[in-house]
């Protein structure tokens, strides 16, 4: 166990639904669930052997607050703490600095660099937790904690994990946006979209493993500017499969040949 006797969340999202059951099988006591959709809070609630926080003004018994909201709730959902609260105050969210937390004694950054789904066992041991606080003690105290699910522990700087926020969307959301538009390519082909599968589980262990610059390959890295135009000719014109590939083509062969395309 953590020295964090106690800890409540806020919120009953993908995040608190994911931590909180994590949490719980390593022993932590969840106190507190609090959600806007009052069934939701009373489910989740039920699952962590919790009781379900009536209103955000009422003193919360907990050693620690995890705010589980959306980032743009962050500040307003903060301000609506009582101020009495004993706890540490902590966001989860990679993107927000840690003075987004307002009207508390006590404020850090508990961010867990993963993406979560509500129906898929998530693999802690392999999870980066990035943490801040305003004191080495509070510090600990969530480095404690979060080691009872992984030992990948990084203390970051809200512009640090700013950035870390930003290669992760290029790494994963506008990643899994050209998994989307491949399978669209395939559907429209009657291809099975399974076809893929082992060259995308090829090119993630090996950007793994060397460099992303060294990895890359393909018709641009190549030079191989007729199969560049063959592709942008069965994509025709006018639309945005045509100018994504252009612009990513165009980024892949400047930075790979000393004369740009």
């Amino acid at each position: 166990m953590s020295r964090f006797e106690s800890i409540a969340l806020i919120g009953t999202g993908r995040v608190a639904n994911q931590l909180g059951h994590a949490l719980l099988e390593q022993g932590e006591t969840i106190s507190g669930v609090y959600g806007r959709n009052s069934k939701e809070a009373e489910k989740l609630a039920d699952k962590l052997d919790s009781r379900v926080i009536e209103n955000l003004s009422e003193v919360i018994q907990a050693d620690l607050i995890l705010l589980t909201v959306s980032d743009d709730s962050i500040t307003d959902v903060s301000r609506l703490l009582n101020s009495k609260n004993r706890g540490l105050v902590a966001h989860t969210s990679g993107a927000v600095p840690l003075s987004a937390i307002e009207g508390v004694k006590r404020k850090a950054v508990f961010y867990p660099l993963q993406s979560f789904s509500l129906d898929k066992q998530v693999i802690w041991e392999n999870v980066p937790f990035c943490l801040e606080a305003e004191n080495d003690a509070d510090l600990n105290g969530l480095g404690d904690l979060a080691e009872l699910l992984s030992q990948r522990i990084h203390v970051l700087s809200s512009e640090q994990r700013k950035s870390l926020h930003l290669a992760a969307v290029f790494a994963n959301n506008f990643a899994n946006l050209m998994f989307e538009l491949s399978e669209d390519l395939l559907a429209k082909a009657e291809i099975d979209r399974s076809i893929l599968h082992p060259l995308i589980l090829e090119t993630a262990n090996k950007v793994l493993m060397q460099s992303a610059a060294v990895s890359q390959t393909g018709p641009a890295a190549r030079g191989d500017k007729k199969t560049i135009e063959a592709h942008r000719a069965l994509l025709g014109e006018g639309n945005s499969y045509r100018e994504i590939y252009d612009r990513l083509t165009n980024e892949i062969y400047n930075r790979t040949h000393e004369q740009k395309l």
